[in-house]
């Protein structure tokens, strides 16, 4: 059958006979004869060169995998993964690890196991991947593992019956770590199934150059389903390692990488589950270390060896296993990649059990059927000090202890195992999670004794089982293992050093002395010492602990002795107790001495007459660390609160002292009553001892007669209190009867009248008086200092008659006696003695008087006072009440009504004292019953005080150390904090020194035994730090009573140093610390090490450049830093060496060096070279030489590329700038328009003329480079002088002076100084050389020579001036320049005075300077015509300069001639603009065009930034295609359109508040805290191009308050701070997609943005430049349409100059000139109108030739505050206002005017405006 097989293979593949070949199957099983026999049907084979030919191709293998039959018969042996309701998925991953762990069994070197979570996107879907080195599989045992439920018992392992193996049970291992845990072909394909959809199964066996791939998924299964195809059936790719040419999914990209680690490895497996479900990647991502755990839990012994994880273990026995576990989780960046080795987990259960004990018990059970055998280890975990070391499981949350309820707990604390079974079973090595053994009846607590009843709480075990004992198919959970080992014939024998034990002995009695021992050796409890009896407790809740309690006199505890009758302080109770101790208590039968674990103690809370009450609580309850005095102290703030004293207060001032004797009927009182404590406060109630108030307090006045007959009771009342006045009795008047009495004020209790509280007795007072008879009063009359009194006087004649007084008035006298004398009596004098008291209330005084009154912090004041009459006599009266008030003090008060004075003592002062200086405070006294004595101020001021204030406790070994208050020090486990000093300072900031008295005040919480000598010097005892990892430890140093202290907690601590990142990524990493029990994770971001060299990325080839500025990039690479480089510099052409050097801490870092050429650049522009006739003088007014500009480049050589139009000349006055012209000069203020003419690469510039103003300029050309850059020539100073002198003329234009015939000189006076220079045309000074004189005189102006002319002083007619240097100078002092008192001329005449230079030495004549004057000949119209002379003068001035703006208005309209080319140009860069691609919204707009429509939401606003718009459009994305209304009516025309379909709002339906609120960290204007993120209001984000008042309305509605923040971590702090600030935080996104609402949830896929792709988002608005082009347009076309009404100007002016030419015109002409001279003639008789004037209409009158109009016709003639002229035909009206240059001239004509013949006193007629009624105004 072969050969043939053989004979019909050649003919098929056509072989040639010679050609060598093999047939091979896909085993790379050669075959021949006896292969060829057992071949089955069906069967790949490959035609091969050899055995060892490598695939060419990928290869597909046909197989089948029908289930097996056990698929049937165990199918519903368990319920998988539903076990207990957990989640499983460690336990899912860890069938996974039992193939792998079966796989590399046999391996010889290291057994590799990898599990990696991938949930990186950019690498494909979420993926889990198993990955191992073991053995590999065919594909015969690849086609194997896809058969459900074919056990390793069952199934075939090679294609060929000759290869079968058969099961081989291994053999006996300690713990069975035989990894023989892949067992029955099931957990594989229900955890692959479990976790996703799909497996892809790659292996390469050991020993085969192929590698198999098989792919299972759901949604192939269903595919065949649907296809009726044969669904037990699959493709095996047999393929060469690396090639992942079959891998087309991007969902499956990370497979590429995979596929590429297969080269050179000798065999392996990969089992890749894709389709992962997102809660189990959620689960894996979020609880990574739960999953790690939970795996280190179950490999436990795998990993670590048969003894476990045992810390500081010099060797490890899983060095000998030799397997690695390793899981890694790899995430989307910028989250780095998490990775862990399972025998770093240090908080497995396991290890904590292990480490945590301190004693072990083995044993080993043997059972009869099977011949089984279990290993187990009992473990102890003992009670140490407080609490119980049994560990407890991480994560898991314990309900903490009740801390009030202390009454009904019973004298155990917590059992430690509670009821969790004691034995985890593990088979073959891994743990069965869901079966744990409770106990054994020989370590059952029932079997053993009673006292070590607690010590079975303390128990953990193991118990280590092979395949002898069956699991569930999902191995959690065992099926016979407990009923096996609990069957009678089980045989348990104890197991030492690894070996049974040779002696024959109960297990039981073994187990009981081993725990006993433990209990005896390793738990630190509570000694009970004294025993007193034994008592029933029938306040415990449950009748099975009433009794018996054991009753003991003190107890050791840690080191120290509590004992009965001792104060002591609770820790953890609510309230804290403070009390003296009564007994401890424990719970059982005793007869003596015992140990126990805990128990209880009762305590009478102190002070006993307050609280009255007393408490159990457990012992581990009481604070061992309060000391003695803490406890006292507070006891004794306690004590201070009970009553103590009675305030008895005589309110009308009728005190009765003690053993008073008073007269029958005297009344007794009012007497108000105020109960006090030690504090000297006021209460009217008991201190509370809990909540609420304590029992009221009442008040007791009893009145006892004592006669002879016995006691007797008077009177007897009770009052209540009163918040005014306390308590009051009122006044008793029946004191009548004779005899001794007694009163008694007591306090009671309100509910039983009991004077007595808590065994104490409330305070009281006793008042003895007595009664007697009343006396005769003494007839001596009684007065009182400055009151006055009545003297009755009564005179009788000789018979006793009454008689009228005589005339003579009495003499009175009295110094104490009163004498009254009447001369011409009988008896002359009477004499009466006089009781004088002292007078009513009339000062206070407060001694000392010394201000301000010095006090030392921490101490009361006391003030004297006393109350004097007007004479200084101390007064007592009634309510006289005296008050203090000290600021930020309570009122003190003293009662002067008896004595007169008193005295005031304040609280204790207790301020803050800064920087040690002393305080200040306002002292006031008053009273308030006499308000017309005057109040007293003083001022107090408080001194540092010398006690001791401030404690610092230091380190003098450790840098100075310095531990404050509160301080929280991590310290290393073990160590010793050594060198402790501390030092003391009072108030006043100064060191307090030592004295053996201060030093004996200081304690420490840390020890007993303290040196008094170490404490003199400063030196505190050294503190031991703690061994256990995370135990912290409360320490204190106190002075006296604790007043004083320096409290710290030391927790302790591994110190960790040396950690050093070689390599690697910057980012962050996570770091995991691990010492003993102690475990810390934390994340720190790895940055860029110190620099150390600098490495060249790249940079410029050749840089071209000359004498001028370059700039090129170099990358440079410093350590982890990349830098872009930019250098600049000057330089020449030729070869540099570019060094580059970095410092870092000066110190330097060798860097690259680069070689450069620098070579010229033809092209570019460097220089303008400009050259004109340097020798020539520039004359004002004259022509520039010719100016040739060169544009020269790098190398030299002219440029001819730029246009005539890019070279540009500016011109200023002043020196120069440097290399720019001042920012103020530009091409349009140059006054220069350049004539350039382009010829032979030279600009010229000719035939401009230079400016007729001399001094220094500068001129300077400019070359437009491109937009943005010019480049400029080298300034050029010219110096331009004055040119041909031509005339003389005055510095400034003097005013035209108007003189008079009058005995003052100054209204003779023509002109004062004044300098008179020789000028040239334009009025610079040219006469610097020439000297001469200056020839003054007179003259007519109008050419009249009859005329008389005016003399100077002097009675000449002219006189000359001195020329020097081309000045002539006139002073205040030359009188010549005046004319002489009742000089000829003509009255209102106007004269010329001439200044004729006479310059002997100059060829041609200069021009004279005239100066025009008037000439009167009173003062009078002098004055007047001064007046309107000074106004002309002024507004010829103002017309020059009009005139001047109207040039360089015209000017600068030439300018504006290119705008078209400027408006095109920015119109190109517009449209360049709006063609750019921009982010738009999607939404169709229907609705914009609509009338009262705003538009769609999404089209409403902008914005500029990209996350932004994602985020804000997300979260409103269901409002984004909302139309927005302006009217109701609109909205609902709308909604009727789309049949309701689109989503609508009226704007006049919606109100938001007008106000913005600040942004929730912002309160009241000020920042409550430095807010992270940047966060901003969203709305405040959007940019609204149009209507942005509705648009505010619209998204405030919309977005409310919601923020816009950088991150979620920004996010959530924010949220928090604002919430800890008692402020609501709004909704919160972030630029990251994330959101967290207002209610501050966040997380899940609701609270994601999805991709920016699939939303609708709001556009992006026009750059700044799109606007800024925009408005320059907009300018500009303003400008062009300036510029073309101008041109219409032109025209039109042209046309009426063609008008005007015109003979109709001509006569106009010829008619308005002989209105002028009219005109003239009326200006020369200006002075020729005598004083009486003549009215006219409209109010106007006439005086001395001068129209003046009333105020109010001004008014209606001007509205501009300036001097108008208007002009009617032949009128003149000149209004008297000030001159205003901004005013224009106005010219007025009169369309209907009429005129009438006014008589001047013989003077020509004169016509003059009759009405101004139809006046029009026009601009001249």
């Amino acid at each position: 059958e072969f050969s043939m097989f053989i004979f019909i293979f050649l003919q098929e593949f056509r072989i040639s006979p010679h050609e060598a070949f093999v047939v091979a199957t896909t085993d790379r099983t050669t075959l021949d004869f006896d292969k060829f026999k057992e071949l089955q049907d069906g069967s790949t084979l490959y035609l091969l060169q050899n055995e060892h030919q490598a695939l060419p191709v990928a290869a597909e293998e046909h197989i089948t995998f029908t289930p097996h039959y056990d698929t049937l018969i165990r199918g519903g042996m368990y319920e998988y993964y539903a076990s207990q309701g957990q989640a499983p998925l460690s336990y899912t991953l860890a069938e996974l690890i039992d193939n792998a762990l079966s796989a590399t069994a046999k391996n010889k070197g290291r057994r590799i196991i990898e599990i990696r979570v991938l949930n990186d996107k950019t690498v494909g879907k979420p993926a889990v991947i198993v990955l191992d080195n073991g053995c590999g599989m065919t594909s015969k045992q690849l086609n194997n593992w896809a058969v459900y439920r074919l056990s390793k018992f069952t199934k075939e392992s090679s294609t060929f019956a000759s290869d079968k193996e058969g099961y081989v049970r291994p053999d006996h291992v300690p713990r069975s770590l035989n990894s023989d845990i892949s067992y029955f072909g099931v957990g594989g394909k229900q955890a692959v199934f479990y976790i996703g959809d799909s497996a892809r199964m790659i292996s390469k066996p050991v020993g085969s150059p192929d590698v198999h791939e098989l792919v299972l998924s759901k949604e192939e299964f269903e595919r065949k389903e649907k296809n009726k195809e044969d669904i037990f059936s699959g493709v095996i790719l047999n393929r060469k390692p690396g090639d992942s040419s079959h891998i087309k999914n991007n969902d499956e990209h990370f497979l590429q990488a995979l596929i590429a680690e297969e080269r050179g490895k000798e065999s392996f497996t990969a089992v890749v589950i894709t389709g992962v479900q997102p809660e189990h990647i959620t689960f894996l991502t979020e609880r990574f270390n739960v999953v790690t755990r939970e795996l280190a839990h179950i490999y436990h012994y795998y990993i670590h060896g048969v003894n476990g994880n045992v810390r500081n273990k010099s060797s490890s026995d899983s060095d000998d296993l030799k397997i690695d576990i390793h899981v890694t989780l790899r995430e989307k960046p910028p989250k780095c990649p998490r990775a862990i080795h399972l025998r770093e987990v240090e908080d497995d259960m396991q290890t904590l059990y292990i480490n945590a004990a301190a004693d072990t018990f083995e044993f080993r059970a043997s059972t009869a059927a099977d011949n089984g055998t279990v290993e187990g280890i009992i473990r102890y975990h003992p009670f140490l000090y407080d609490k119980e070391t049994y560990p407890k499981r991480p994560g898991a949350s314990y309900k903490a202890p009740d801390n009030d309820d202390d009454d009904n707990e019973s004298g155990f604390t917590d059992q430690a195992r509670k009821r969790m079974p004691i034995f985890e079973c593990f088979w073959n090595g891994r743990l069965i999670p869901y079966t744990a053994v409770s106990e054994f009846d020989w370590c059952s607590p029932s079997k053993g004794a009673k006292e070590l009843a607690e010590c079975y709480s303390r128990l953990s075990g193991v118990l280590f089982t092979d395949d002898r004992f069956q699991v569930t198919t999902n191995k959690l959970t065992f099926t016979d293992l407990e009923m096996k080992l609990k069957n009678k014939d089980t045989i348990y024998t104890t197991v030492v050093n690894g070996q049974k034990s040779s002696k024959r002995a109960n297990i039981q009695n073994e187990f009981s002395l081993w725990l006993q021992n433990c209990h005896e050796k390793f738990d630190k409890q509570v000694k009970f010492l004294g025993y007193q009896g034994t008592i029933t407790r029938p306040e415990v809740p449950s009748k099975k602990m009433q009794h018996p309690w054991a009753m003991f006199s003190s107890i050791e505890w840690d080191g120290k002795t509590y004992k009965t009758g001792q104060r002591v302080k609770s820790l953890r109770t609510n309230p804290v107790l403070y009390g003296t101790i009564v007994k401890f208590l424990l719970y059982g039968s005793y007869d003596g001495d015992v140990f126990a674990t805990g128990g209880q103690v009762e305590v009478i809370r102190e002070p006993k007459a307050l609280y009255d009450m007393t408490k159990i609580i457990p012992i581990s309850k009481i604070d061992k660390t309060a000391t003695d005095e803490a406890i006292k102290k507070n006891i004794d703030n306690d004590f201070a609160k009970l009553p103590e004293w009675l305030k008895v207060v005589w309110p009308k001032g009728n005190e009765w002292p003690q053993n008073a004797v008073c007269p029958a009927g005297t009344p007794l009182g009012p007497i108000n009553v105020e109960i006090l404590n030690k504090r000297g406060e006021s209460i009217s109630s008991m201190p509370s001892a809990g909540q609420g108030k304590g029992p009221v307090l009442s008040m007791q006045l009893t009145i006892v007669l004592h006669d002879s007959k016995g006691d007797k009771v008077v009177s007897k009342f009770i009052a209540q209190h009163s918040p005014k006045w306390g308590f009051e009795f009122k006044k008793n008047e029946s004191l009548t009867q004779l005899g001794k009495y007694t009163l008694f004020l007591n306090t009671v209790m309100k509910d039983t009248n009991e004077p007595v509280f808590g065994g104490k007795k409330l305070p009281n007072f006793t008042l003895k008086f007595t009664v007697k008879g009343k006396e005769k009063q003494s007839s001596d009359p009684s007065v009182r200092v400055g009151v006055p009194f009545n003297i009755p006087l009564q005179f009788k004649d000789l018979y006793g008659n009454l008689t009228a007084p005589p005339k003579p008035p009495p003499v009175l006298e009295c110094n104490y006696d009163l004498k009254v004398t009447l001369s011409g009596l009988k008896t002359e004098t009477q004499t009466v003695k006089i009781i004088l008291h002292p007078g009513t209330p009339h000062s206070l005084h407060v001694m000392p008087e010394e201000d301000p009154v010095k006090v030392e912090n921490g101490n009361p004041v006391a003030f004297n006072v006393e109350i004097h009459d007007e004479c200084g006599n101390i007064t007592a009266h009634p309510r006289q009440i005296v008050r203090c008030q000290v600021e930020e003090l309570p009122l003190v008060t003293v009662d002067c009504s008896n004595t007169g004075a008193g005295q005031l003592m304040t609280k204790p002062i207790n301020l803050k004292i800064i920087d040690g200086q002393p305080q200040t405070r306002k002292v006031q006294f008053e009273m308030p019953s006499q308000r017309h004595i005057a109040s007293i101020t003083r001022e107090l001021k408080v001194i540092p005080s010398t006690r001791v204030a401030l404690m610092q406790v230091y380190s003098a070994g450790d840098d100075n150390l310095v531990l404050r208050n509160n301080d929280k020090i991590d310290w290393v486990a073990g160590g010793v904090l050594e060198n402790l000093f501390y030092r003391l300072y009072d108030e006043a900031g100064s060191e307090v020194t030592i004295s053996a008295e201060i030093a004996s005040k200081i304690k420490v919480n840390w020890t007993g035994d303290i040196d008094l000598e170490d404490l003199i010097h400063r030196r505190l005892p050294d503190i031991e730090v703690p061994t256990q990892v995370q135990d912290e430890r409360f320490f204190q140093v106190s002075y006296h009573d604790q007043s004083v202290s320096v409290s710290f907690t030391i927790t302790s601590s591994v110190v960790v140093t040396g950690i050093r990142f070689s390599s690697g990524p910057l980012g962050l990493r996570e770091m995991c610390f691990k010492y003993s029990t102690y475990v810390e994770h934390i994340k720190i971001e790895v940055t860029a090490g110190i620099p150390a060299q600098l490495k060249l990325i790249s940079g410029p080839e050749q840089v071209k450049n000359v004498k001028n500025l370059f700039s090129h990039s170099c990358v440079v690479h410093c350590c982890f830093i990349f830098t872009l480089l930019t250098i600049e510099a000057h330089v020449s052409m030729g070869c540099y060496k570019l060094q580059f050097t970095g410092f870092f801490n000066k110190k330097p870092i060798p860097g690259p060096s680069v070689n450069l050429t620098i070579i010229p650049d033809r092209n570019k522009p460097v220089r303008l070279s400009v050259e004109y006739d340097s020798k020539v003088r520039f004359l004002a007014g004259g022509i520039f030489p010719v100016f040739s500009v060169t544009v020269v480049s790098e190398e030299e050589s002219p440029i001819t590329t730029f246009s005539p139009t890019a070279v540009s000349m500016r011109l200023w006055s002043g020196v120069s700038s440097g290399g720019t012209p001042p920012p103020t000069v530009g091409d349009w203020l140059t006054d220069v328009k350049l004539c350039l003419l382009r010829k032979c690469c030279v600009f010229f510039c000719r035939d401009k003329q230079i400016p007729e103003h001399a001094g220094p300029h500068v001129i300077q050309f400019s070359l437009r480079v491109d937009e943005t850059k010019l480049l400029f020539s080298d300034q050029i100073p010219v110096n331009v002088v004055a040119n041909q002198p031509v005339k003389l003329g005055p510095d400034s234009q003097p005013r035209t002076p108007v003189v008079s015939n009058s005995k003052d000189i100054t209204s003779r006076t023509l002109v004062e100084n004044m300098t008179l220079r020789i000028m040239d045309s334009h009025g610079n000074p040219a006469g610097q050389d020439l000297n001469g004189r200056v020839a003054v005189s007179i003259k007519c102006t109008n050419g009249d020579k009859n005329k008389s002319l005016p003399l100077f002083e002097g009675k000449i007619h002219s006189f000359r001036l001195d020329l020097v240097d081309g000045k002539a100078y006139i002073t205040v002092s030359d009188h010549r320049l005046a004319i002489i008192e009742n000089s000829p001329g003509e009255n209102g005449s106007i004269y010329t005075l001439l200044f004729q230079p006479e310059v002997p030495k100059f060829p041609t004549p200069l021009n004279p300077f005239e100066l025009e004057f008037h000439f009167y000949n009173d003062a009078d119209n002098q004055a007047k015509i001064s007046h309107l002379t000074k106004q002309k003068d002024e507004l010829t001035v103002a017309i020059a300069a009009y005139e001047n703006i109207f040039l360089t208005s015209t000017q600068l309209l030439k300018l504006l001639t290119a705008i078209d080319t400027l408006i095109n140009k920015k119109r190109a860069e517009v449209d360049k603009i709006l063609k750019m691609p921009r982010r738009s919204c999607s939404i169709r707009e229907n609705f914009m065009l609509q009338p009262d429509v705003l538009g769609m939401v999404g089209h409403l606003a902008f914005v500029e930034d990209d996350t932004a718009a994602w985020v804000i459009s997300w979260h409103i994305r269901g409002d984004m295609d909302c139309i927005i209304t302006k009217t109701k009516e609109a909205a609902e025309r709308i909604y009727r359109e789309t049949q309701g379909k689109q989503q609508v709002m009226a704007l006049d339906s919606v109100f938001v508040p007008p106000r913005d609120r600040p942004l929730p960290h912002i309160r009241y204007g000020r920042t409550l805290f430095d807010p992270p993120g940047n966060p901003v209001y969203a709305r405040e984000l959007l940019i609204c191009p149009n209507d942005q008042e509705c648009c505010d309305i619209v998204f405030k509605n919309i977005l409310g308050d919601t923020i816009v923040i950088d991150d979620l971590q920004s996010a959530n702090n924010y949220r928090r701070a604002v919430v800890q600030n008692k402020s609501p935080c709004p909704t919160i996104l972030t630029r990251q997609g994330d959101r967290v609402s207002g209610k501050g949830k966040f997380g899940g896929a609701q609270n994601k943005a999805p991709p920016m792709q699939t939303l609708p988002l709001f556009g992006a608005p026009f750059p700044p430049i799109y606007h800024t082009l925009r408005n320059d347009i907009e300018l500009l076309q303003q400008y062009q349409l300036a510029v073309k009404k101008r041109e219409e100007a032109e025209k039109e002016r042209s046309d009426h100059i063609q008008n005007l030419k015109s003979p109709e015109m001509e006569r106009k002409n010829q008619e308005m000139e002989e209105k002028k001279k009219l005109l003239e003639d009326i200006e020369r008789q200006l002075g020729m109108f005598v004083d009486h004037g003549v009215n006219c209409d409209r109010g106007a009158h006439f005086t001395h030739g001068v129209i003046t109009v009333p105020p109010k016709q001004k008014r209606s003639l001007s509205k501009c505050r300036c001097t108008e002229i208007l002009s009617a035909h032949d009128t003149v009206v000149v209004c008297e206002r000030q001159l205003d240059v901004d005013c224009m001239f106005v010219r007025e004509r009169c369309e209907k005017t009429e005129k009438r013949h006014v008589s001047t006193g013989g003077g020509p007629e004169t016509s003059h405006p009759r009405t101004l009624e139809g006046a029009g105004l026009e601009l001249v």
